[in-house]
């Protein structure tokens, strides 16, 4: 019985395993190469307005 379990755990690491990497090479128009959207290019940088007090 516990070989069945290692076996199934090891058959779902494969699995994800292979998705991970599957979708690592299999990139959209992204900017990076892993193909997870997250690399969007940097919002414009906001201004900061300096407090009163702390003028000097």
């Amino acid at each position: 019985m516990q070989e069945v379990i290692i076996g199934i755990l090891f058959l779902a690491a494969l699995f994800f395993m292979g998705r991970k990497l599957y979708r690592q090479y299999k990139a959209k128009d992204s900017s990076c190469g892993s193909g997870c959207d997250k690399c969007s290019p940097a919002p414009s940088a906001k201004p900061f307005k300096m407090p009163d007090h702390l003028k000097g």
